[in-house]
């Protein structure tokens, strides 16, 4: 009898072609033959997954690597991978991986996934727990690997989401650089620390160097970012961040950078303290006070009618806020200044 990979390949394309995504899994297990022809086959030759969002994480609780995909239908599937146990689970059925270990075989599933997503995700979601501590585990080089399987394979991430929660900027760079800039919006950069009230700080140097951080529009971060560079965030129309601090000089380049945008619609600058009350007066002149916090409000050049309001609240931890409102959420008695280029 006839192996079944010794059917014509036009044939086993087609057999391919009409399978959803779980059934070609299925199918590479079947024989060595079968794997191999999947995973040779042309990406134009591959049914599209239709997944919306995808989940890549680790966990140092049990040591184990999750991949979670939701599709279209809202059906929703899961491998679990366990180092403790060399083993890997889909829907129930635990596979033992013999002499494979799970950060090889988690990042080889990964990337049969991502080559069968042809449409645009809506979010993908990378944690990657701190491993430092475990210099026995493959898990601390999971971000290594999984960056070097995207640069390999030269494939773009197509969502557009991408949401990573780490403990530093290098792990956010394993994955960051390989979304694809048509699709990418919105980036969220967290942090593993459950603690509010310590803050993991950050450099952005080398993420905002990058094409993806330049060309997205809605950007929210919970680390407390180091020596900010106030142009490298001014064109995000959403924006959440913290920061130590920020100079009236800062203060007043967003100001002047939203009154021009047409597409600004808010941003919020958690501080640990501001000491230049002053200084941002003498720029824009008195504040409105509502008594818990300060207001200005400017009219800005693309519209007649909409107002950048920004509110400074001093009641710990303070914060600025710039916003763009109606005439409507203007406070009574206070002044809305006229558009100025200066």
């Amino acid at each position: 009898m006839s192996s079944i990979t010794e059917m014509p390949e036009l044939v086993l394309e087609k057999i391919i072609e009409f399978s959803d995504f779980k059934s070609v899994l299925s199918l590479r297990q079947v024989c060595r033959g079968f794997r191999n022809f999947i995973n040779n086959l042309n990406d134009s030759k591959l049914p599209d997954s239709k997944f919306t969002n995808i989940y890549f994480f680790s966990k140092k609780e049990g040591n184990k690597i999750v991949l979670d995909f939701m599709d279209s239908d809202d059906s929703f599937d899961s491998f679990e991978y366990s180092e403790t146990e060399n083993s890997r689970t889909f829907n129930g059925k635990t596979t033992d991986l013999g002499s494979s270990n799970i950060v090889g075989v988690a990042i080889r599933d990964l990337e049969l996934i991502l080559k069968f997503q042809k449409s645009i995700l809506e979010s993908i979601y990378f944690t990657f727990d701190d491993f430092r501590h475990q210099h026995d585990s493959e898990l601390l080089i999971l971000p290594i690997k999984l960056s070097n399987m995207l640069k390999a394979t030269g494939r773009k991430i197509k969502t557009r989401q991408l949401t990573t929660k780490t403990y530093d900027e290098s792990k956010m760079m394993s994955v960051l650089p390989y979304a694809d800039l048509e699709a990418l919006k919105v980036l969220h950069i967290y942090s593993l620390n459950e603690d509010e009230n310590n803050d993991v700080q950050m450099d952005f140097f080398e993420i905002s160097e990058t094409e993806q951080w330049k060309k997205a529009e809605r950007m929210d971060c919970d680390f407390r970012v180091l020596n900010l560079i106030v142009e490298d965030v001014s064109h995000f129309s959403k924006l959440s961040i913290k920061v130590p601090s920020i100079t009236a000089r800062d203060l007043d380049f967003l100001k002047k950078t939203y009154i021009n945008s047409s597409k600004f619609e808010r941003a919020i600058f958690d501080l640990l303290v501001f000491n230049e009350q002053e200084e941002i007066s003498n720029l824009w002149g008195p504040a409105f006070d509502s008594g818990s916090s300060s207001h200005w409000y400017f009219r800005i050049k693309s519209s007649e009618e909409e107002i950048l309001r920004i509110e400074f609240c001093n009641i710990y931890p303070p914060f600025f806020l710039f916003e763009i409102i109606g005439p409507e959420d203007v406070l009574a008695g206070a002044i809305v200044h006229d558009y100025d280029e200066n």
